[in-house]
């Protein structure tokens, strides 16, 4: 009688639990969301997140914090977001520079990006390309591998840092091309642009958020895009894929996450709600701006996504000797 008693009891607890669950669920959200992003204030990727912020924040008509973490890589942003309560109310947005890219160059990462955290949806891209300075003699990439060939570990081909997306694409145009040039690594975007335009290197590999305006004020010559089509911003430029390397093909995604565990039905809110800001013309102008390119995924496989990413660049790396700094 007791044991039923017991029994009984731990049944009607844990369907109060769930009804307390469902109510919690069906009233989200109740409170502010915060949204982590491991940048500092004021960067392209700083701007998209806080777009994200503000249009999650008048459809679900609560505040959106953004708390600016940078730091490490993008890992201090990242393991604050993977320890949070999976409720809701902490939102991570990043690129793979933090979901991929820090497992194929460090031993160890402070968080799992496949195990710690679930996706909302793929934001939108930055393409990555390949330029010279305007006065470079040599005008296309074919001339280009052609002088590399000839010259093994003569020419320079600069990156913004050690272990960023920049390095990473770089040596993929070299691996795909069976070429071999010095990488230049230099502490950002700006300082390498800037050598660049006073002719103090002859190649780099950046965004196109950097290169649309140096091309447009004519102080760079953009020859080729890292990807599988063609730049709407510089749609005149080829693809590496068009030029014979489809193997070179990478670019900068952002994607919004939150911690593994958060509720279904509070994720399936938040994509929705995220795919149809995206779809707006004003969002997409002002992602335009700054050279973001949307795009809304939704992930039937994020483990499997990141994975598959992680083997390749960590593949990459070792083959090209990619080590962080």
């Amino acid at each position: 009688m007791i044991r039923m008693f017991l029994l009984a009891a731990m049944a009607s607890a844990g369907l109060i639990g769930s009804a307390n669950v469902a109510v919690a669920q069906a009233n989200y959200p109740e409170k502010q969301l915060q949204l982590i992003l491991p940048f500092p204030a004021g960067g392209a990727s700083d701007v998209v997140g806080r777009i994200i912020a503000s249009e999650l924040e008048a459809r679900l008509r609560k505040p959106v914090i953004v708390m600016n973490r940078p730091g490490g890589g993008t890992t201090i942003g990242a393991r604050e977001a993977a320890n949070a309560a999976p409720d809701g109310y902490t939102l991570f947005f990043s690129s793979n520079s933090t979901f991929t890219l820090q497992n194929a160059v460090k031993e160890t990462v402070p968080f799992d990006s496949a195990k710690d955290f679930e996706p909302i949806g793929q934001i939108g891209t930055i393409g990555m390309v390949l330029v010279t300075h305007r006065d470079n003699p040599i005008k296309d990439v074919a001339a280009l591998v052609a002088a590399a060939k000839a010259n093994p570990d003569k020419l320079s081909l600069a990156s913004f840092g050690a272990a960023t997306i920049s390095h990473f694409a770089g040596e993929l145009f070299k691996s795909s091309a069976g070429i071999k040039m010095v990488h230049l690594p230099y502490k950002g975007s700006a300082p390498a642009m800037n050598d660049l335009i006073g002719k103090h290197i002859e190649y780099h590999v950046d965004t196109v958020i950097a290169v649309k305006p140096q091309t447009e004020a004519g102080t760079v010559r953009p020859l080729a895009i890292f990807s599988a089509k063609r730049s709407t911003f510089l749609p005149d430029v080829p693809t590496l894929a068009e030029l014979g390397y489809p193997k070179a093909d990478i670019i900068s995604w952002g994607t919004l996450v939150v911690p593994k565990g958060t509720p279904a039905a509070i994720r399936d809110r938040l994509a929705g709600m995220l795919e149809e800001a995206i779809a707006t013309p004003a969002v997409i102008e002002r992602f335009q701006k700054v050279g973001f390119e949307p795009a809304f995924k939704r992930y039937t496989d994020w483990p499997g996504f990141v994975g598959k990413e992680i083997a390749e660049m960590k593949a990459l790396a070792q083959a090209a000797g990619i080590k962080e700094e």
